[in-house]
């Protein structure tokens, strides 16, 4: 990350539109990239594309007449 910039979960969902409810969910359970610096949690602004891609599920190709 070259940029130093850091958000808060408020300013995170502010700036995504991710309700700030589910930012801190991803928080606790450590599912996205973040800093704790006392009480207060700081994200890096692409931190939601970073789990977006990461937990992206790719769908299967199948082949014509394979059947379900």
């Amino acid at each position: 990350m070259n940029d130093c910039s850091l958000l808060t979960p408020r300013e995170l969902a502010a700036q995504t539109g991710w309700p700030e409810k589910r930012i801190r969910k991803l928080i606790s359970t450590k599912s996205i990239r973040f800093l704790k610096h006392g009480t207060n949690f700081l994200l890096p602004p692409n931190a939601i594309h970073e789990y977006i891609e990461r937990n992206m599920v790719e769908p299967s190709s199948f082949e014509e007449g394979g059947g379900a």
